[in-house]
């Protein structure tokens, strides 16, 4: 695709020259580690009781850690679909659409700087997570292998939900409709999911709508290698599942949002 990366390089360049929206981007999924994770306490549970109903977990931010990872991608996927907007309204997507490159490639260079700025937001969390009293403890090791499925499961959600919000701005001309989509999907798919709780403190129809949830999918796998570190047999092949899963899905909104972006996208 013709201009995908001067593209992603334009936008990589306007994120990191502007120091509140970098600041801001990284200092939110901290807040949320600091704060939420310290807040609440599963050693109140009961002792060693708790650590098995946390699947293991030494206390709740290393359990909520697969949790918030997700989160950003998450979160971080809807900017780019809001930015197409934003180009939409300041003419740059005119400019972009009379010169001799790739309509998808508009699209996917947004997605891409999405990705390259979760990466960030991963290094940075980890380090923090690592140095807050309490915080993030890997007691069983952390393998090679255990750092490719938490990148890869962190990448795949960004892509998903990146897909997602950019297929929704290229259909839709007004700010506030993207706003009011986004806010619609985000919160359900984050509390209708594994993220930040475990299934038994769910009641028993979300616990199954979101067995389905990719958010799920990718918080249980990056928290079983974090908690577990080297898998057991049924254990990998639970993590292989939700891997396998959100890579079906990742493929499909990559080649949906490639067609509707050559499709429908206008000036």
């Amino acid at each position: 695709m013709g201009g995908l990366i001067p593209l992603t390089i334009r936008d990589l360049k306007r994120w990191y020259r502007n120091p509140i929206s970098a600041v801001v981007g990284v200092i939110q999924p901290i807040f949320w580690i600091v704060l939420f994770g310290s807040a609440f306490d599963i050693a109140k549970f009961g002792g060693p009781a708790s650590s098995a109903f946390f699947e293991g977990a030494p206390n709740y931010i290393t359990y909520l850690m697969g949790g918030i990872l997700t989160i950003i991608g998450l979160f971080t996927g809807m900017f780019s679909g809001i930015n197409i907007i934003w180009d939409r309204r300041l003419g740059i997507l005119q400019r972009f659409l009379i010169a001799p490159i790739n309509r998808a490639s508009i699209v996917f260079s947004r997605i891409l700087s999405s990705v390259a700025r979760i990466l960030v937001q991963i290094v940075i969390l980890f380090v923090v997570a690592f140095l807050i009293p309490d915080g993030l403890k890997i007691e069983h090791g952390f393998t090679a292998m255990d750092a490719v499925v938490l990148v890869s499961a962190v990448l795949m959600i960004s892509f998903i939900f990146s897909s997602l919000f950019s297929i929704i701005a290229v259909r839709t001309t007004k700010m506030e409709s993207v706003f009011g989509i986004v806010n619609l999907i985000n919160l359900p798919l984050m509390f209708a999911s594994f993220a930040m709780f475990p299934p038994d403190l769910m009641a028993g129809w979300l616990e199954n709508v979101a067995r389905y949830n990719p958010v799920s999918w990718s918080a249980q796998s990056i928290r079983m290698v974090i908690i577990n570190g080297t898998l057991s047999a049924s254990e990998a092949h639970t993590v292989l599942l939700y891997m396998m899963g959100l890579l079906a899905l990742t493929v499909f909104m990559l080649v949906l949002t490639y067609v509707i972006s050559n499709k429908e996208i206008r000036g």
